[in-house]
Order: C-alpha cells, then sequence, then structure tokens
C-alpha cells in the first residue's frame, strides 16, 4: 500500500504544478482586442465619444479560489511528508495547506495583473464615463472613439478619421 500513497501522491502534485501554470496561461491582456466566447456572433451597441483623459491603472483580478485551492493541496501534500509519527504528519499537512494557499493564491493574483488606462469619455450629450480597460490599444486625449457597449465587456477603440 506505501508504493499506491506515494504514486497518488506524484500524481497529486503534477495535477497541482499543471494548475497552476495554467493559472498563469490563462491570463488576459484586457484590452480591447479580447473577446469572450459570450461575446461572438451576439450585437453591441456602439457610441462615439472622445477620449478627454486618461489614467494608468493597475487591473488586479477577482478572487480566483482556484490558486488557492491548488497550492492548498500541493502543500497538504507536501506538509504530510514532515515528521515520522501521525501526528507529526497531520501538523505538517495542515501547516502544508496553510502555506500553500496562501503562495497558490498570490501565483494566481499576480499571474493575472495587468498594466491598463481608465479612460474618460465625452459623448458629447453632457455623459461622461470612465471605462477601464488593458493596454490594447493607447488612445491619446483628444482622439475621437467607438466605445462598444457588448454582452462581455464595454470596449474602446480609436475612430478612423
Amino acid at each position: 500500500m506505501p508504493n499506491m500513497s506515494k504514486s497518488f501522491r506524484s500524481v497529486a502534485v503534477a495535477t497541482g504544478v499543471a494548475c497552476l501554470l495554467a493559472i498563469g496561461g490563462c491570463a488576459s491582456n484586457y484590452g480591447a482586442s479580447d473577446r469572450t466566447v459570450s461575446g461572438v456572433g451576439v450585437t453591441s451597441t456602439v457610441r462615439e465619444g472622445v477620449v478627454i483623459s486618461v489614467s494608468e491603472v493597475t487591473i488586479r483580478p477577482d478572487r480566483n479560489y482556484l490558486g488557492a485551492a491548488t497550492g492548498a493541496v500541493l502543500g497538504g501534500i507536501a506538509g504530510s511528508n514532515v515528521g515520522g509519527g501521525d501526528d507529526e504528519r497531520a501538523a505538517g499537512a495542515v501547516a502544508g495547506a496553510v502555506l500553500g494557499g496562501v503562495i497558490g493564491n498570490e501565483v494566481s493574483q499576480s499571474a493575472n495583473t495587468r498594466p491598463g488606462y481608465a479612460y474618460m469619455i465625452d459623448f458629447g450629450n453632457g455623459q461622461i464615463q470612465e471605462i477601464v480597460q488593458g493596454i490594447d490599444p493607447f488612445i491619446a486625449p483628444g482622439t475621437p472613439v467607438y466605445v462598444t457597449f457588448g454582452t462581455d465587456a464595454v470596449r474602446v477603440t480609436p475612430r478612423p478619421y
């Protein structure tokens, strides 16, 4: 039975590492050219406006528990191998799970944090709105833009002259 346990741990660790790598690989740029499946084949409302100011921002992801959960599992498995007795192994598993959860959450957060811009858009009818998106593309103040209100996101793109 000890060989089965080691084999299971190896598979669990490999799966956890693959999940953490996938978290970083799924990161979006949050830019005007990004699309999601829910936005494909759906009509959107487009309004014209002018960028009146731009501010650099940092876009942080909403809470994502996958990184924390993956880290907790990996940490728990690693921690359970510490010590010789059952009590020591249990304590190691708990400590490993807590530490792994914290590290997994941080990895997930940092892998998905991106730079962006907050655009203040004047729609010419007395309405001004701020729209945040990634750095794709940078749009300078004074630029006429299209603002697309889609089902999956609001996007700002330069209007051709």
